[in-house]
This record gives structure tokens, sequence and C-alpha cells, in this order.
């Protein structure tokens, strides 16, 4: 029996002022969909390295205004081809839509889905809308009405605030999990949100993280399969129409599941290293001091052998 995933009802009322209905967490139990908002960005190789690493799917909320850079876009045509799954991350100009009519934030909706469909071949359908206090639920609705689906979350990792204590996302999840049993008596489900971008630590913790979510009883799955949802993208960014493509899930090229692993030296955070670095110099240190004493005792054991031999 599937779990409940949405924060306002699919057949709710519907218009402008009424929120509309965002995935918040996974339908089966025990699933959970780790998403990464903002990129492609310099440290994105990184986080698939992390995953590959790993053999975990993940699910990425792109930017499309990064995407007219070439190594940008190779990045995301890599994390496509890698099986991950793809979605898109949407700011109206100026974080407003008040001075937008409708058909302007279609096109512009629109504009960022042709980007992506024109890099891996399908449009995105999963989107995420920059967050708004109050929350801009004409935007949600349009969007919805277009044929998107939209994605939320249940599990912030805050990862903005630990830019240099990576560890401390991966201690988050783990209390996380923890609260969750000792809370409910069972393990939940999760969608996850976090930021692929260099300001954050979240490129440097995927292993450590990956290795918590294991040794909780998780399973890692992307979106489509968090969903249950065989059709994860649209024919084309003007459409409506879903499709599934040959990592879809329900499909042969479908992947889920992870592996512990031990973090890899390019995804030790800087502490780690310094510590490293400190560590053989002390270790240099000592043993050239060592050396300086022995050769110190045998000069001074031939000194006193010729004494006495020529006394």
């Amino acid at each position: 029996m599937l779990l409940p995933i949405w924060n306002h009802p699919l057949d709710g009322p519907s218009g402008t002022n009424s929120p509309a209905p965002q995935a918040t967490a996974c339908a089966h139990s025990g699933d959970i969909a780790l998403t990464y908002n903002e990129g492609p960005s310099d440290v994105t190789a990184k986080v698939l390295n992390g995953l590959k690493n790993s053999q975990a799917k993940a699910s990425f909320f792109v930017n499309a205004t990064w995407l007219y850079t070439q190594q940008y876009a190779m990045i995301l045509q890599r994390a496509y081809n890698d099986g991950h799954l793809i979605g898109m991350t949407y700011r109206a100009p100026d974080d407003t839509t008040e001075n937008m009519t409708d058909d302007q934030i279609k096109t512009d909706v629109t504009n960022s889905a042709k980007v992506i469909e024109t890099l891996i071949g399908v449009a995105p359908k999963y989107i995420r809308l920059h967050y708004t206090q109050p929350e801009d639920t004409r935007l949600q609705n349009i969007v919805r009405d277009m044929g998107y689906t939209l994605i939320y979350y249940n599990l912030d990792t805050q990862d903005y605030n630990f830019k240099n204590n990576p560890k401390g996302i991966a201690e988050l999840y783990q209390t996380t999990f923890e609260k969750q049993l000792s809370t409910y008596d069972s393990i939940g489900s999760f969608i996850t949100v976090q930021y692929d971008i260099p300001d954050t630590g979240s490129w440097q913790a995927v292993s450590d993280t990956i290795n918590k979510v294991d040794t909780a009883g998780y399973k890692l799955v992307r979106l489509d399969g968090c969903l249950n949802d065989k059709e994860p993208y649209k024919e084309s960014a003007t459409s409506k129409k879903a499709v599934g493509d040959k990592h879809s899930f329900g499909s042969p090229g479908y992947k889920e599941g992870q592996v512990r692993v031990e973090m890899p030296p390019s995804m030790s955070t800087n502490d780690e290293i310094a510590d490293s670095e400190s560590a053989d110099t002390d270790s240099q240190k000592t043993e050239s001091t060592g050396s300086m004493t022995v050769s110190s005792w045998l000069s001074l054991f031939i000194f006193v052998i010729a004494t006495v031999v020529l006394t």
C-alpha cells in the first residue's frame, strides 16, 4: 500500500489563491530521494563521482541559466547519462510574478525547460520553485496546469550552514533518522534538499551521507521511484504529455539502492587534509630526529674505539 506523498489534496480546490499540491515524501517506507538544487556548478562532477562510488542515483533540479556555459551543459549531460533524474528549478525575475501576465510566466518557464530538453532529449516534468514568502500560489497553479509536478521536501539538510563542516550534514541525517524511529517506532520516507554549489558542504558529504542512509536501513531512490512514477519527463517543453525514458522507474535501466564506501581522498574535508599533512610532517620530523640520534651515537662509538686503539 502506498503512503501519502502530497502536502495538499490532489483533488482539492483549484484557483490561484489555493496552494497547489507538492510532493514532500516517498510512497514507500524506507525510501529516500537525494535531491540537489541550483546546479550544475564547479562541484557537480565531485557529487557525481561520490554517487558513482556508492552506486547510488539522485535527482538534480538544474538552473537553466547556467547551461549556456558549455562546461555546465556537459556536466548536465553526464548526470543524465549516468542515470540520475533531471528536474528544473524556476525563479521568477526579481523573485516576483506580480508584474508578469500568466502567458509571460508560461513563456519564461517553457524557455527554461527548452534549454534542458535540447541537452538531454526530454523535457523536465519535476519542478521546484524558488522559495518566496508568502507562497506564490498563482505561480504554483500555473506550472501545475502546464503539466509539471511540484516537488518540495521533508528533510532540509541546511547544508548552507555546513560549508566548513560537511560531516555535520551526515550527522543531521543520522539525527533525523533517530528521531523518526524514536518518535514513530518505524522508519519513514524522505525527500531531501541540498544545494549543488561550492558554498555548501554537500559536495564533500556525499559518501558520509550515503553511509548514514545505509546504516539506518534506508534505500536511495530517484524521485520517480520515490513517487512511483513511470513517466517522470515531458515529451517536450511545450507539451503536457508525460513520458518515460531508458532510466525511468519501471524500465530495465532504472537503478536504486547504494553500497557503503570509504570516503575517497578527493572528498576529504580541509581539516582532515590539514591533519593528515600535519601528521606526515610530524612523522618526518620524528624519523629525522631518530636518524640524527643514531648517527650521533655511531660517531661517538667510532671516536671512542679509535681513541682506545691509538692509546
